[in-house]
């Protein structure tokens, strides 16, 4: 199961939090994902509440509050559990006027600084990858009995997206990544979100 998610990387909803006016410092955005976790009662005790601890905020948010570039027209940012480990995956991905930029960083499980990407994003990529998300609903939880086996419960992660000064955020399940044909997922399709981001020149998988 961890290596098929591992490859699906590659590759109103009432409980979404929308229409928020930009904040400067956050695109409108909650960087602690407290307001989105609340508003779809995701229990405590859930795993996505324990991987996030009690303090997280969002590395990106010092990137916003410090962006430089020019003014930012629509962007995504997504934060997920590595397949591995669970640690902490950032991929911020911004559309300016004229360009396109992409972010990433990834916690090493050793305790060591995590491992930070820079790069420039072809934005007319970025506009099919906006084109393909943005128009999403948040899906229901998934069941721990529907849930294959070495996968996460309920929710495992975070989409938040940015268009000229309007925010939406949403909860990411396993099934955004990677639908199994069964618990032990012999048989498997990329989720809508793996598809997605095919579109993305460094995500395209041949």
């Amino acid at each position: 199961m961890k290596q098929i998610l591992a490859l699906a990387i590659l590759f109103f909803a009432p409980n979404t939090i929308g229409a928020q006016q930009s904040n400067p410092s956050s695109l409108g955005w909650d960087l602690t994902y407290k307001t989105l976790l609340n508003a779809n009662h995701v229990a405590p005790d859930a795993w996505i509440n324990k991987w996030l601890g009690p303090n997280y905020e969002s590395p990106i948010k010092p990137l916003i509050a410090t962006w430089k570039n020019e003014p930012i027209e629509a962007a995504v940012l997504i934060e997920m559990p590595a397949p591995h480990a669970g640690e902490h995956v950032t991929m911020w991905f911004v559309r300016t006027k004229d360009r396109g930029y992409y972010f990433e960083q990834v916690e090493d499980e050793d305790d060591k600084p995590p491992h930070k990407t820079t790069e420039a994003l072809n934005p007319q990529a970025f506009d099919k990858f906006f084109a393909a998300i943005s128009s999403w609903q948040q899906a229901k939880a998934v069941r721990p009995e529907d849930t294959p086996e070495g996968g996460i419960p309920g929710y495992d992660g975070f989409l938040s997206l940015y268009n000229r000064s309007t925010s939406r955020q949403m909860l990411l399940t396993i099934e955004d990544f990677a639908i199994c044909n069964n618990k032990k997922c012999e048989d498997w399709k990329p989720g809508r979100l793996a598809q997605a981001m095919t579109l993305i020149p460094r995500f395209k998988v041949d």
